[in-house]
């Protein structure tokens, strides 16, 4: 790539006039300047992002962080919505609202994240096993709730900041993307092979994909199919993803925000997405499950959200 020129009068002026300016306008200008001059630096603007719009920030450690797409403000209804293979705990469906946009990961973290993060001495230099179906651009998988957070500490220390783990609402919003159906895409199961990587329950082993002409049988590498109308991928399936909230049997007293919930059964927290192992049913936008903040599984990953506001 070739590197602009910047003329020592352009730098000569900005110097001269850099008192008068507010901080922020300050701030991007000099990113802009270290940009032009083929400093490599990725600074995203929180003011000028729009719904849509995918972003990288650039790592103190070196590399980038995880792919972010903007996810717009809006109102949904959370729930089972559909009336189709709804579980009690998701029967008492109730409106929620985003009050502003945020950035949701367009992948599951992946193996390659996540060992960034162990050789730059974080995420207690826990190095999960991939159980023979390779690391790379696969989801990290065998992440307890707790270290996922301890990834999320590593990442907002060498950048930016604002990365966290998405509230229950904010998943499911993301997940759904304007829809009130089981998935995404529709109601039609036949379709779900498009879109996640699953197994398809026609047999008594769970892991026999048998009616998906990918014959995928373990965790797949991530983008591996088609992300929904907000661009995000593997929102079904694939691996189960951790988000914020404490497990509550209920929505019974839930927030309506689009805010983790911070009270109730903490020691256990909330999983969203099924996984590659896991039947159709249990793939849809408003499926819940719960694990121990501290075990590790083999189909438990997680992504992150990024906070977009002050």
């Amino acid at each position: 790539m070739t590197r602009k020129h910047i003329s020592g009068t352009a730098i000569m002026r900005f110097f001269h006039c850099w008192r008068a300016m507010p901080i922020a306008v300050l701030a991007r200008v000099m990113v802009l300047v270290l940009a032009q001059a083929g400093c490599g630096v990725s600074y995203v603007a929180k003011d000028q992002l729009t719904p849509g719009q995918s972003f990288r920030d650039e790592l103190a450690s070196g590399g980038q962080g995880p792919e972010m797409v903007v996810i717009p403000a809006g109102r949904f209804l959370m729930g089972c919505v559909s009336e189709r293979d709804c579980d009690d705990d998701e029967t008492l469906v109730h409106e929620v609202r985003i009050a502003q946009p945020f950035a949701m990961s367009k992948y599951e973290v992946t193996f390659a994240q996540w060992d960034a993060c162990v050789a730059d001495g974080g995420c207690g230099g826990y190095k999960p096993d991939d159980w023979g179906w390779g690391r790379d651009n696969r989801p990290v998988i065998d992440v307890s709730w707790n270290e996922a957070q301890a990834f999320i500490d590593w990442l907002n220390a060498k950048s930016a900041g604002g990365y966290r783990l998405p509230s229950e609402a904010e998943w499911e919003y993301a997940a759904r993307a304007g829809t009130t159906t089981q998935y995404h895409f529709g109601n039609d199961e036949s379709q779900l092979c498009r879109y996640a990587n699953h197994a398809d329950g026609s047999t008594s082993l769970p892991w026999r994909n048998e009616s998906c002409s990918d014959g995928v049988h373990h965790v797949a590498e991530v983008g591996s199919y088609r992300p929904n109308s907000f661009g995000l991928h593997d929102m079904h399936g694939n691996v189960w993803e951790w988000v914020a909230d404490c497990w509550n049997e209920g929505y019974a007293g839930a927030p309506s925000d689009g805010s983790a919930w911070t009270s109730g059964d903490c020691d256990t927290r909330v999983l969203r997405s099924g996984s590659w192992n896991y039947e159709p049913r249990m793939l849809r936008a408003a499926n819940r499950s719960g694990d121990s903040v501290g075990h590790r599984f083999y189909i438990n990953g997680f992504r992150v959200a990024r906070t977009l506001t002050p």
